[in-house]
């Protein structure tokens, strides 16, 4: 089976029209017609149904089981010809979210830099959420992400490294600043500051809020950290943020929160199941792995 045949049916599924397939990916309408033939005959079973009197072109149920199908194997496929192509690359693709990166990747930085590993790093630094995502398509190899549960993912070995609980972060100006200890409830009429979407702190605030019972007023989304802390230092709004966000000389006071609620910062180290890594790849891994031991989780 040619798996470009699979790649003209994916496309005609998509757009339902030979020609625009052809167009595409450009070549002749003949062709989309003959590969279609060819997986036909392959699969013993019509795939798609064409009345061409009022130019409709319907998928079968045959057509929607296989497109499904494919479209793992184009995956896979195309997954392979990428690593294969790093194969022999010295550098190591790394994903990190900018709060880690702050926070927690300074405890090892140093020993990647001694090893001669921080060079040869690429690093994108975005959102977990995204990282997630170009994991799983094969842009990058390692990453260190965030989540408010632990991560479970079929292509991806994770591991646990810290555990920190999120906290209400306010102004030392604010009515609950010396409170110690609050419930979310407390600051359902404050302006909040949050992270941007792509970040997993969205999420702890969306479980916080409905578990107290209101839509948390969001007048400033950022994906800067220090950003955050002086809109909260000038009193402008309040946040949640992961507990070891907030350093003495910051201005800003940090609260814990008495609601039961399962979610918590989670950072884990996560790679690819098929992904083989080079000694340099895997040195770069294994340093990773000591964040375990120096980004203690906080119970």
């Amino acid at each position: 089976m040619n798996t470009r045949d699979l790649a003209y049916f994916s496309a005609l599924v998509e757009l339902k029209s030979y020609t625009e397939v052809a167009n595409q990916f450009k070549v002749s309408q003949p062709t989309i017609t003959v590969a279609i033939q060819r997986l036909e005959t392959e699969f013993g079973a019509p795939l798609v149904q064409r009345d061409r009197a009022h130019n409709k072109l319907t998928i079968t149920r045959a057509g929607t089981l296989l497109d499904q199908r494919s479209q793992q194997i184009l995956k896979d496929l195309e997954l392979a010809h990428r690593e294969v192509e790093q194969a022999d690359q010295t550098t190591i693709r790394f994903g990190i979210p900018p709060i880690i990166g702050t926070m927690w990747f300074p405890l090892v930085a140093g020993e990647l830099f001694a090893k001669g590993l921080l060079s040869a790093t690429q690093t994108l630094e975005v959102g977990s959420e995204q990282l997630l995502e170009e994991l799983d398509s094969g842009n990058i190899d390692v990453a260190l992400l965030g989540s408010v549960r632990p991560l479970r993912h079929d292509n991806l070995d994770i591991t646990l490294l810290a555990s920190h609980p999120f906290k209400a972060v306010v102004s030392v100006d604010h009515p609950l600043a010396g409170a110690g200890h609050i419930s979310f409830e407390q600051l359902a009429r404050d302006n909040f500051i949050t992270m941007t979407g792509k970040f997993v702190h969205p999420q702890a605030l969306k479980a916080y809020s409905e578990f107290a019972g209101f839509n948390p007023k969001v007048v400033y989304s950022t994906p800067t950290l220090s950003l955050i802390k002086g809109l909260v230092r000038a009193n402008l709004g309040v946040s949640l943020l992961v507990d070891d966000a907030i350093q003495p000389g910051d201005g800003v006071v940090s609260l814990t929160l008495d609601d039961p609620l399962p979610e918590r910062f989670n950072m884990s180290l996560v790679v690819r199941k098929a992904f083989m890594p080079n000694r340099l790849q895997q040195e770069f891994i294994s340093t990773l792995f000591s964040l375990k031991k120096v980004a203690k989780s906080e119970k």
